[in-house]
């Protein structure tokens, strides 16, 4: 006898069972996750995370993130195919929103992320493996330039394997890390070339350099690196148009009751060391909304010579007057006007007498590690023209400036302590300056610049047995 299976009608109460469990699950699924997604994003309000709290606190931001939470949360309330509607709103919203983050990075970050975080000994150093993007003003060429922070914290390339190649480590300031030029430009690129060229054989040159550095974090630097570097010889550039100024600034060193040189217990402002994380750990995106519609504070004209010394004074007066130790400047690095304009002023004379003892150091660090060492004084572009874009000194207010002033009194000191040095001062006035550098509010030494000073610098340093001689010998300069 044949026998049919028994078939579930749709009115069977079981049916309508199966059918109400079932709804029941995705509502009590729904709900459950809106829940969830609610709690995680109240979660996150409370962690005051800065991806996008921004500064330390609960404030604004966290409480509207904290409300979207509870609203969430509560949305789980609302009729299931509402409630359903909003959390694959809310889900598809967030995973774009971290795609976007990922994507922005990649994309944006090299442009937008700075490339420095805070460090207990330099004040700041590089992030490792990071790239910087900038594009030059159409007066200096409109180029956009990429470059980038090995994973030892270097500018360029990642370093060889210390001995197999004569090694040569140059520090300096954003003259020698040059983010504004394309790194076969930069000083330190065209030396390596010029150097293999003249000795027949590899040479790595190791970009040193960090923009906004003075002479005192170099020394520091070289100190915790040249152990382990072990360079055949290492060069330290100092761009005299700001790096007096900037030993002021840093706080690092002081002079001590007999001019002896003396560690400074500084301390970063707050309000500073807050920026320079969150620069680090904020949106992407956030970062590139405040930059493009951000309000920016109007910036005092760079060559106005008034504001500057007035800025020297200040600096001077802070530090060494009233003993103030708080670093409230990292980045923003002014001419050196009272060295150039008001040599005689006290200011002037204590930021040459601090610049003599840090190149001192300089000097015996490098001795210590027994490597050869050898300076390149680089002038301000004012100091080396006779019309540098907008710079006007007023000779019957500061009858005492001279455009050496800055570089000579730098050359006498390195006489002084007989350590080997290039001034580009003498050999850049032969030329037409205006030609070497950028301009349009950027100061620093282009392409052309560049390969003049790599060409000085290979010419002196072959011309004395280096790199590779062992031993830098004490010559009078040319």
């Amino acid at each position: 006898m044949l026998v049919c299976p028994s078939v579930m009608r749709l009115d069977d109460p079981r049916s309508q069972a199966a059918k109400t469990s079932t709804a029941e699950t995705g509502r009590r699924f729904v709900r459950v996750a809106l829940l969830l997604v609610g709690a995680l994003v109240v979660a996150f309000a409370v962690s005051d995370h800065p991806l996008y709290g921004g500064e330390p606190g609960f404030g604004r931001t966290q409480v509207l993130m904290a409300a979207a939470g509870v609203g969430l949360a509560l949305c789980g309330l609302l009729p299931t195919g509402i409630a359903r509607r909003i959390l694959v709103f809310s889900v598809s919203s967030l995973c774009m929103l971290a795609f976007v983050e990922i994507a922005g990075e990649a994309v944006f970050g090299p442009r937008y992320r700075p490339i420095f975080q805070y460090d207990d000994r330099l004040i700041f150093k590089f992030v490792p493996n990071r790239r910087s993007s900038m594009t030059r003003s159409p007066l200096n060429g409109g180029e956009t330039v990429t470059q980038r922070i090995n994973s030892d914290g270097f500018c360029g390339d990642e370093l060889r394997p210390t001995g197999q190649v004569t090694r040569v480590v140059v520090y300096g300031d954003s003259f020698i890390h040059a983010f504004y030029s394309r790194q076969e430009e930069t000083f330190t690129s065209q030396l390596r070339a010029l150097l293999a060229e003249r000795l027949g054989r590899a040479v790595e040159v190791v970009n040193a350099g960090v923009s906004s550095y003075g002479p005192d974090q170099v020394s520091l630097k070289m100190e915790d690196e040249l152990p382990r570097l072990r360079p055949d010889l290492v060069v330290v550039a100092i761009f005299v148009g700001n790096d007096y100024g900037d030993l002021m600034r840093n706080k690092l060193f002081r002079l001590g009751a007999d001019g002896e040189l003396v560690e400074s217990p500084w301390k970063l402002d707050p309000k500073v060391r807050v920026r320079l994380d969150l620069s680090q750990q904020e949106s992407i995106l956030k970062r590139i909304l405040g930059v493009v519609f951000g309000s920016k504070p109007p910036l005092q004209p760079y060559e106005d010579m008034g504001f500057l010394l007035a800025e020297a004074e200040r600096e001077y007066q802070s530090f060494v007057v009233e003993r103030n130790n708080v670093i409230t400047n990292t980045h923003q690095d002014y001419y050196s006007a009272n060295v150039s304009l008001t040599p005689g002023s006290a200011s002037a004379q204590y930021e040459v007498a601090l610049m003599r003892a840090v190149v001192r150091r300089v000097r015996d660090v490098a001795a210590r590690s027994a490597v050869p060492l050898a300076f390149l004084v680089i002038p301000h572009p004012f100091d080396v023209t006779d019309h540098y874009d907008g710079w006007r000194v007023d000779r019957e207010r500061f009858p005492d400036y001279d455009g050496r002033n800055q570089s000579a009194a730098l050359e006498d000191m390195l006489r002084t302590l007989a350590v080997p040095f290039v001034s580009l001062y003498d050999v850049y006035r032969a030329k037409d300056a205006n030609s070497l550098y950028f301009h349009g509010g950027d100061d620093h030494w282009n392409a052309a610049g560049q390969r003049l000073a790599a060409e000085v610098m290979a010419d002196y340093l072959l011309a004395r047995g280096l790199p590779g001689s062992g031993k830098a010998a004490a010559v009078e300069p040319k």
